[in-house]
């Protein structure tokens, strides 16, 4: 298929870096070839697509200055808006023994569950105000959000206190940052969606490295106020960029009633395909978040120092990064929806296989179990990486694009209740088992399974069962 377009006296530059213009371009987009002709000598090679979930005849620029930029001010804005979600490890050990000291480990997690849940509970109003207004605003305002709530914690020191700072009012300035970036990489992106989404979801690795070592370093010297404020000055330069850099290209949509509240009738598509597809980011969000939390409280229960069990998540972080990026440019070749059966299966057997062991064999060495839960961080770490970056191509996979924003909210208003109950759930384990990890660790490892099955059954009523088949 070729799209031709009149020429005109306006150069290519517009059309090959993605955006629209109002004139007529003088180019010629040949969609599936890696080539943007243009009378501009000058112009960058880009390759278009034209191919969507459902065949429309919308066109993605698959690169350009504009696409890579949008990118970037995703990579910013997931680094300051999820950088926390890949560091409540360290946050919730600390204030279970500082601050909140005199409660129980369950009840403390709750202003860790919460937080997640809020984030991704809010984006069903996001993804519809993402549609009709853009990123721009929306990344402001979760900004602002999270920038204010990192420069409150340090003065909380009630229980009530951290519910309202970190887990609503942080957790709504993610959901303001989080729709967005994810959705906007999506207008530029379709072929190679999962590589480009994996780029922008390295951006919470990043933040988890980088935040517990920030605060390691700094909480000893000048105390948990200023470590706190540290993390939002540093937030505030990535958010900067974020709102600059962030763009959109499909045409507006008006905000109705109908598009803000929950549009359950998305999953009636008579195939159940979407039911299924959030069923299993549900029970993936129900257990990838256990390890973060509580891997920390691991290392210091098995002995080994709290200042190296705070580094342990970074290592987890640093592992993920490469997790997000290179299964996500496997997706857009051997299939996202492949790609992510395969990544939840490794982290099945990474559960099960070293961390299970690690937590029942009795009189292992101090060296050993520094060497196991490191050989964890790093292969769950990798496994996991690319579960958060392949959801919004999985979900984009079964719609169109211009109701990806609303389609992506929708799944993730549901899913948000798995990250309500995940780490309560565990820590509640924890207390059942006497302080063991071992009924954690199970937990985890089913709700891993539980979603790989959801996610394959898509695949067969999608492609069938033929396992070379591409989806």
């Amino acid at each position: 298929m070729v799209t031709r377009r009149d020429s005109s006296n306006v150069n290519g530059d517009d059309l090959c870096s993605g955006m629209p213009h109002e004139e007529k371009p003088s180019a010629v987009t040949r969609i599936g070839e890696k080539t943007c002709e243009s009378n501009n000598p000058t112009s960058l090679p880009v390759e278009a697509s034209a191919e969507t979930a459902d065949g429309s005849d919308y066109v993605y620029p698959e690169g350009g200055r504009e696409a890579w930029l949008t990118v970037f001010g995703a990579w910013c804005a997931m680094v300051g808006g999820l950088g926390l979600l890949n560091t409540i490890g360290p946050l919730q050990t600390y204030v279970s023994r500082h601050q909140l000291r005199d409660y129980p480990q369950s009840t403390v997690a709750w202003i860790f569950s919460i937080y997640p849940f809020v984030l991704f509970f809010c984006s069903i109003q996001i993804g519809p105000l993402f549609d009709a207004y853009g990123p721009k605003w929306l990344t402001f305002a979760g900004s602002v959000c999270v920038f204010v709530a990192l420069m409150l914690l340090g003065s909380c020191t009630q229980y009530w206190h951290f519910v309202l700072d970190f887990s609503i009012l942080c957790g709504i300035g993610g959901s303001l940052l989080l729709t967005p970036g994810i959705a906007a990489v999506g207008h530029f992106f379709n072929r190679r969606r999962g590589w480009a989404t994996g780029i922008a979801m390295t951006g919470p690795c990043t933040g988890g490295v980088i935040f517990p070592l920030i605060f390691r370093a700094t909480y000893p010297k000048w105390g948990f106020f200023w470590a706190t404020k540290i993390l939002g000055f540093v937030m505030l330069i990535l958010f900067i960029f974020a709102t600059i850099f962030l763009r959109s290209r499909y045409p507006r949509q008006k905000v109705t009633i109908r598009n803000i509240l929950p549009d359950l009738r998305i999953f009636l598509d008579g195939t159940g395909c979407l039911a299924l597809c959030t069923a299993g980011i549900f029970f993936m969000e129900l257990s990838i978040f256990v390890p973060y939390a509580y891997l920390t409280s691991f290392g210091i229960s098995q002995g080994i120092s709290q200042s190296f069990s705070y580094d342990v998540i970074a290592i987890l972080n640093a592992a993920s990064i490469p997790g997000r990026f290179i299964p996500g440019l496997l997706a857009d070749k051997w299939g996202r929806y492949n790609t992510m059966i395969a990544t939840l299966l490794l982290c099945v057997i990474v559960n099960l296989c070293v961390w299970l062991p690690g937590s029942t064999i009795a009189n292992l060495s101090a060296a050993s179990t520094v060497a196991l839960v490191v050989v964890f961080a790093v292969l769950f770490g990798f496994a996991s990486g690319s579960n958060l970056g392949l959801v919004g191509p999985c979900v984009g996979q079964l719609c169109e694009t211009k109701d990806y924003g609303r389609y992506f909210a929708t799944s993730y208003t549901l899913v948000s209740f798995a990250t309500l109950v995940g780490i309560p759930i565990a820590g509640n384990l924890i207390e059942t088992t006497k302080g063991m990890y071992w009924g954690l660790i199970v937990f985890t490892s089913l709700g891993y399974a539980a979603s790989a099955v959801c996610f394959t059954i898509v695949r067969w009523i999608k492609v069938g069962r033929g396992v070379k088949a591409f989806f």
